[in-house]
């Protein structure tokens, strides 16, 4: 019974980490979808916050 117990220990254990490499993967999955859209929405943000317009505006 113990060496039963102990199997089902280690599957849960395992079990934590299926789940953190499946929430990885979906970012990753996500990220390469909208890569385009990230890739401007970082742009855009960089430029106003280092445009002398927004300093100046302050």
């Amino acid at each position: 019974m113990k060496k039963k117990d102990a199997f089902k220990r280690v599957a849960w254990d395992g079990f934590g980490t299926l789940e953190v490499i499946i929430i990885i993967a979906v970012l990753i999955t996500i990220a390469l979808l909208f890569r385009e859209n990230i890739i401007s929405f970082a742009a855009r943000l960089i430029d106003k916050v280092f445009t002398s317009s927004v300093i100046d505006g302050l």
